[in-house]
């Protein structure tokens, strides 16, 4: 799974995040006072100007504590009931026939069909949910403005407060249910599609093999594969033990139960398992050792665009390190089952189908005693997984221990250590481990080639979670989005006719999808500068590479821009990163669990835009003469 831009540590992530909370509150309060003082001074003139601004201070301050909780929850009912009068259950037809004809066009043969489906329910929720409140959000209180309806609910004792908070809660009410009948239905439809199983037949399917009498466990007695199911088929092998293995295909298996009744031999394969996972992996911290043996935080760059991972070459000591902390045998007490998905380049085609060998190696960093645990075959996008166990030969460990330079000194080991003769088998948390510090060392044995990795790449699996629960909270990152979209939508609506907000409403949407984007022009990282810089090479058909020519309008033009980075900034820091949320999709539709720490981050970053957009739409609204 890639993950650019890591959730950061909650203890780490909150003090630095609330600092700049607090510190966009503070310039919100006195824009916000700024404002409130020019259009008192407007309307009431220099003497009244304080007392009028101090009083409608103090009144404004009594709306947002005292709230009755009775009139919020009677207004969230009464958004409730006026969404169903407007028939918001149509959504949730469209999406039922959306999944009704998915089925036409998503390949079920294809190599991760588990995340062709994950992905489908999820962005089509993502985005239909999205659009649904936008229309809910910004036509409702301008439709009361125009009707004069609003005048009814003002002149009752209700706050304009809870009048806002009170929308949002209702709103969000219906979203949520929407969107949780959405998750149950593609939670069924996702399970239903993938599931199949393989019809495998004694002596036609499977054929039995000549072997000794008192052959060993582990050797193979029938071999063949399963009948084409779903567009694929699985290797079989029965072993003298009386099990049955089935190969990996389409990063899924299944389990084969053999029944015997007198001479009638069948096989019974049972439903897939592993397409959709929920794996909890514990992740390392990545460097790299270049061909001195002198360790560097990247390694070689082998011209791609995307600098995502770092290369090592092969048949040198280059090699990719993962550092892992706070492993015990209580947690893993038969050894590590380590998983990876390395990059391969080639600087040569060779057999274009003929996978790259490496090799997985475990290091103490203190004692520098290592041991190769075994060799792999590498592909671009392939996951692979390596089990390393709890005992390892002696064959297996170098005779020396492994130094890693640094620059400027080498890496003074605590206590070096080579092997002890008299052991036949090393334990890899008393040999290996130093305090639960291990190193995983990955390199390519082939020369000419290249192996690339970033650190999500491999990681330590410990035993799954739910895979029904972690997939609802891939939906709980759609539910964030909504709750600060829906919050937008109703701060617009207390200024702007139905029209307007719900334009406003779908830029601030769009922003949010393209944050990134609109700062890397903010601060001139993308080709051919600006926007009015971008604007004269399209009219003149200037390519992005050259400079303009240095003339009064190109001065006037890089001006302009200036402003624009400035504006853009500013709307980059405001809006929020919907992006960010993808993560959840990415984690679900990959297989991974999605960690606490990522709901916890998220789901206060979520709460810290929605609690000043409900003030100032609050602010707003106490300001409009019906509110008075």
């Amino acid at each position: 799974m890639v993950i650019e831009h890591p959730v950061p540590p909650f203890l780490d992530w909150i003090a630095l995040a609330a600092l700049k909370w607090v510190f966009a509150i503070g310039v919100l309060v006195v824009l916000t006072a700024l404002v409130g003082l020019v259009m008192t001074l407007v309307r009431r003139g220099p003497g009244r100007v304080f007392p009028v601004f101090w009083s409608a201070l103090r009144g404004g301050a009594g709306d947002l504590v005292h709230l009755s909780w009775r009139r919020v929850l009677a207004i969230a009912r009464l958004m409730i009931q006026e969404s169903i009068r407007k028939k918001v259950v149509v959504i949730a037809v469209v999406f039922l026939i959306l999944l009704m004809f998915a089925g036409w066009f998503i390949d079920p043969t294809n190599k991760n069909p588990g995340t062709l489906y994950l992905n489908f329910v999820l962005t089509t929720t993502d985005y239909l949910v999205l659009l649904l409140v936008l229309f809910l959000s910004t036509l409702s209180l301008p439709a009361e403005f125009k009707s004069k309806t609003i005048f009814t609910v003002v002149t009752k004792p209700v706050r304009a407060s809870e009048i806002i908070l009170g929308r949002i809660l209702g709103l969000a009410a219906v979203g949520t249910a929407i969107l949780a009948f959405m998750a149950f239905l593609s939670y069924f439809f996702v399970s239903m599609s993938l599931n199949h199983t393989h019809t495998l037949l004694w002596k036609e399917d499977i054929v039995p093999e000549a072997v000794a009498e008192n052959a060993p466990a582990d050797a193979v007695v029938a071999r063949g594969k399963t009948q084409v199911s779903n567009g694929h088929f699985h290797e079989v092998e029965e072993y003298a033990d009386g099990t049955i293995s089935l190969s990996e295909e389409n990063n899924h298996t299944h389990t084969v139960k053999k029944i015997v009744d007198g001479e009638n031999i069948r096989y019974v394969v049972g439903p897939q398992r592993g397409t959709v996972q929920a794996k909890v992996p514990i992740y390392g911290k990545i460097r790299f050792l270049d061909s001195g043996g002198y360790e560097k935080e990247a390694g070689i760059s082998v011209g791609e665009e995307w600098e995502y991972r770092s290369y090592i070459g092969g048949a040198t000591s280059e090699a990719v390190i993962w550092t892992f902390d706070g492993l015990s045998e209580k947690r893993l007490p038969n050894g590590l089952p380590v998983e990876m998905t390395i990059s391969v380049y080639r600087s040569h085609k060779g057999d274009i189908e003929r996978t790259i060998m490496g090799a997985l190696l475990v290091r103490n960093p203190a004692t520098g005693l290592t041991a190769e645990i075994g060799s792999f075959n590498s592909e671009k996008y392939r996951t692979l997984a390596i089990f390393v166990p709890r005992e390892i030969n002696r064959s297996k460990v170098r005779s020396a221990p492994t130094q890693v330079k640094r620059r400027g000194g080498d890496d003074e080991l605590a206590k070096p250590f080579n092997g002890d003769p008299a052991k036949e088998n090393y334990d890899l948390y008393a040999d290996f481990c130093d305090d639960g510090r291990l190193e995983i060392w990955i390199q390519c044995v082939e020369d000419g080639q290249y192996f690339g990795a970033a650190e999500p790449d491999l990681y330590i699996r410990t035993p799954d979670a739910n895979v029904f629960f972690n997939f609802f909270k891939g939906y709980f990152g759609i539910w964030q989005q909504m709750l600060i979209l829906l919050s937008f939508g109703i701060l617009f609506s207390t200024f702007l006719s139905g029209p307007v907000a719900m334009f406003s409403t779908f830029g601030v949407m769009i922003a949010a999808f393209c944050r990134e984007l609109l700062m890397n022009i903010a601060f001139m990282r993308e080709l051919g500068g600006g926007p009015f810089e971008a604007w004269e090479r399209l009219i003149t058909h200037e390519n992005l590479m050259s400079d303009l020519s240095n003339t009064f309008g190109t001065y006037l033009i890089k001006f302009f821009d200036l402003l624009a980075s400035g504006l853009l900034c500013f709307i980059g820091m405001v809006i929020p990163s919907f992006t960010e949320y993808d993560i959840y999709t990415n984690y679900v539709a990959s297989g991974f669990n999605i960690p606490f720490n990522t709901l916890a981050v998220h789901g206060l970053t979520t709460l810290a835009y929605v609690a000043p957009l409900f003030v100032v739409a609050y602010l707003i609204l106490r300001g409009r003469e019906v509110a008075k």
